[in-house]
């Protein structure tokens, strides 16, 4: 660890659009790892997740290479989502072009779902089980294929990126099964392409205490007016 530490206090900043936080999770990221073919298209990606979800950009995209995936960190309070220009361009080239975006939103995902945890907190929490880090994937696989069809992205093209998942038994892996992936990512997708024409309304409690005399006072008049019909009836 002090060799690693040693390492980061020295490498030079010289990375387009990196940060020293991000160019240092990105050298971290590389020592622990086993198509945006550049930053602007991976920031217009970015930003086209968010708008279907009305949210600010309070991510920051780190390209890093040799990492081959696109991992979430949380780095001093701040989210990173960093990504590997070569890994997401071989991802488009066998698949297709929505690919990419479901791997941005699935990161956006964990974010959002609280997986992250601080890197500067990792020596005071316990281990992730592989059966937690299985049950996250599927949370941030659904979270994708929600915002994927609220992109309009085909459902049928979505689960084309499922070519890139495993599905051997899962039970020792930090990653479910393809079968399982695709389950998750069709769930989302389907609650994203829900419509309802309901119309919303916010009851205060002072609303409701009006609408509750306005029915009483509906109900005084209306008897009124059934016993002057009464009465008039009678006389006649």
């Amino acid at each position: 660890m002090k060799k690693l530490l040693l390492v980061l206090l020295f490498v030079p900043l010289v990375c387009f659009g990196q940060t020293k936080e991000g160019l240092q999770l990105c050298i971290l990221s590389q020592d622990l790892s086993n198509n945006f073919s550049n930053s602007i298209i991976a920031e217009e990606a970015l930003n086209k997740i968010l708008s279907v979800v009305s949210l600010a950009k309070n991510f920051t995209l780190v390209p890093c290479d040799k990492i081959n995936n696109a991992e979430a960190w949380s780095f001093k309070g701040e989210r990173y989502i960093l990504y590997d220009k070569a890994f997401m361009k071989s991802i488009n080239s066998k698949t297709n072009n929505w690919s990419n975006l479901t791997i941005l939103a699935h990161e956006v995902g964990h974010h959002l779902n609280n997986h992250t945890i601080d890197l500067t907190m990792l020596k005071l929490v316990s281990a992730k089980s592989k059966e937690l880090k299985r049950k996250q994937e599927l949370e941030a696989d659904e979270f994708a294929g929600n915002i994927m069809a609220k992109l309009d992205a085909p459902l049928s093209e979505v689960l084309k990126i499922g070519e890139m998942f495993s599905d051997d038994d899962d039970t020792y892996s930090t990653h479910p099964s393809k079968s399982k992936r695709l389950a998750s990512l069709t769930k989302g997708y389907n609650n994203g392409k829900i419509i309802t024409k309901e119309k919303i309304v916010y009851v205060t409690k002072e609303k409701e205490d009006n609408e509750v005399e306005n029915t009483e006072n509906n109900n005084v008049e209306n008897t009124e007016n059934i016993e002057v019909e009464n009465t008039v009836n009678n006389e006649a």
